[in-house]
């Protein structure tokens, strides 16, 4: 029996064959049928499913703000706003009634943009807890969460640990990037999470430099495209 890849993110369809070579999988809920996640769970391989907590798409809704993220077309949220809450809990229930065994929050950092939002993301994130249970539950990022964080979820990725995506295509992180990166690792570390790091690339040459970092820093990692549709 071979040994199992620690986590992959993929944000397509089907694939299934390869998808088993990873102990888990971050899914997005429409790509994939209650029978696929079964047969993924049969084969040893946990199925997560994608929830958004910071930000939306953009047609209008109650919960928006009046600011998009022009990277990915999509609205900032109050994460306080009752109807958001509902909507977020309703995708979460969704998804484990599909047959998918955990979240991978997402979008978490926006805090950073309206500090006041902080206490009502972790309430958020808190009844997301409640509602998955034993489930998996991990954070991108977050660091502006924590310490609270850490009581909340399982594990915590930390997306461009090395590399990331830009206008002008894949690139190492400036030095002061990394140095917060590893910074904020070290800070995890001593808070008894799984850690994985995720990184983006199209170019050999970065990903050997990605793999490389995160494996001396004992970080499982997954390295893909922007879109995360390449494994």
């Amino acid at each position: 029996m071979y040994r199992k890849e620690a986590l992959a993110f993929y944000y397509g369809k089907g694939r299934l064959q390869q998808l088993r070579r990873y102990a888990q999988v971050v899914l997005q809920t429409w790509a994939y049928t209650p029978i696929e996640l079964q047969w993924l769970r049969r084969q040893g391989t946990r199925p997560l499913a994608y929830l958004s907590l910071g930000e939306d798409q953009p047609t209008p809704a109650p919960w928006h703000r009046k600011t998009r993220n022009p990277d990915w077309n999509t609205v900032y949220v109050d994460p306080a706003h009752p109807d958001w809450i509902r909507s977020r809990l309703d995708e979460a229930q969704k998804a484990i009634d599909m047959g998918f065994e955990g979240l991978f929050l997402d979008t978490l950092d926006t805090v950073t943009l309206n500090p006041q939002d902080r206490g009502a993301m972790l309430q958020l994130i808190a009844q997301l807890r409640a509602l998955v249970g034993s489930r998996r539950l991990y954070a991108n990022r977050g660091f502006y969460l924590l310490p609270e964080l850490s009581s909340l979820v399982d594990g915590v990725v930390l997306e461009s640990f090395s590399t990331t995506w830009t206008p002008r295509g894949y690139r190492v992180l400036p030095a002061y990037e990394l140095e917060y990166n590893l910074s904020c690792l070290f800070r995890l570390q001593g808070l008894g999470l799984e850690l994985y790091a995720l990184d983006y690339t199209d170019r050999f040459w970065l990903e050997g430099f990605a793999r490389a970092r995160a494996m001396y820093y004992g970080l499982p990692t997954f390295v893909s495209n922007r879109d995360l549709t390449r494994l």
